[in-house]
């Protein structure tokens, strides 16, 4: 039986919406400061049954304008003495999106998630992993909180459009790990690589390469550091076309842009059944950090501070 819970605390200001007033598209933030909590909990399950095993999941996430219900099943079957494994997963969600500033606003979302991955140890200190996902979600996609001012010469008044996307959103994933552990060193290489698209238009990739240091029987450290690009979903523009069209969005988070994120990580590990891990990281957004090419020209820099801590304990 695994179960685990968290509390996410998250203040400051909010992009709010996206304007040409002042001849070229920017995005501005909300006047007063956001603050919301999320809490969540999960709990799994698993019966192990000779060279397999079977695991059902439950998870629960609520904050103040978002509520999902989900759960999952898992196969797990090893064959070559252990040293391959299978794995195939199902999960499936009912989320409720509401709305701060609407609270006549009560939508449902509902996404079912496919899961089929194989783990093979390459030698006593190396190990590599990879897994393909599908995800297939119909609902409400809409952002309430987020819509775009587009000034044109000649109209008194400016074109205004509230975020609107298309209801169904079909993605694929396909993520693979790389440990090789040296021992002179007492350290371990991680390396992975996500490769992600959707039937939006996005097309992202993550590369994260980190070590973790034995410092003592009791310490260690992992530096890590992340790399991030994606592509701009279709319907993305910071302008509201003259011919206005029925889906359209103006949120950052569908622009292209490219990212990067340092992070440090101290792992204590005080008993055999008892792990304590504190992460510090700072995510850096911009539109110069796009692959290749220039990000979409309206994405201002973000820049996040975040820090998690982690209490395990195994029984």
């Amino acid at each position: 039986v695994q179960a685990s819970g968290a509390l996410d605390i998250i203040t400051g200001a909010s992009p709010q919406l996206v304007t040409n007033q002042s001849g070229a598209p920017v995005q501005t933030v909300s006047g007063a400061s956001v603050a919301d909590h999320r809490k969540t909990w999960d709990v799994k399950v698993t019966r192990r049954l000779g060279e397999a095993a079977l695991s059902v999941s439950r998870t629960v996430s609520n904050e103040n304008d978002y509520h999902s219900r989900a759960f999952g099943l898992e196969g797990r079957f090893d064959l070559n003495q252990r040293n391959t494994t299978l794995v195939a997963g199902y999960g499936k969600s009912n989320d409720r999106v509401g709305s701060g500033d609407d609270p006549r606003l009560n939508e449902r979302r509902d996404t079912r998630e496919y899961l089929a991955g194989v783990t093979q140890v390459l030698s006593p200190v190396a190990l590599l992993q990879s897994t393909l996902g599908w995800s297939r979600g119909k609902g409400w996609y809409n952002d309430p909180y987020k819509f775009t001012l587009t000034f044109y010469p000649g109209l008194d008044l400016p074109l205004f459009a509230p975020d609107r996307r298309p209801s169904e959103r079909s993605s694929l994933a396909w993520l693979t790990r790389y440990r090789h552990h040296f021992a002179r060193a007492q350290g371990t290489l991680q390396a992975e690589y996500r490769y992600y698209r959707d039937d939006w238009g996005i097309r992202a990739h993550t590369l994260e390469v980190a070590w973790q240091q034995t410092l003592s029987e009791v310490w260690a450290l992992r530096p890590a550091l992340r790399y991030y690009t994606q592509s701009a979903a279709d319907f993305y523009s910071p302008v509201i076309p003259r011919s206005q069209p029925a889906v359209l969005s103006s949120d950052r988070r569908l622009a292209a842009f490219g990212g990067v994120s340092p992070s440090i990580r101290a792992i204590a590990r005080f008993a055999p059944a008892l792990t304590v891990e504190a992460t510090v990281g700072v995510v850096h957004n911009a539109t110069s950090l796009h692959f290749l090419s220039s990000g979409s020209p309206s994405f201002g820099t973000f820049r996040a501070y975040y820090g998690l801590v982690s209490v395990i304990r195994e029984f």
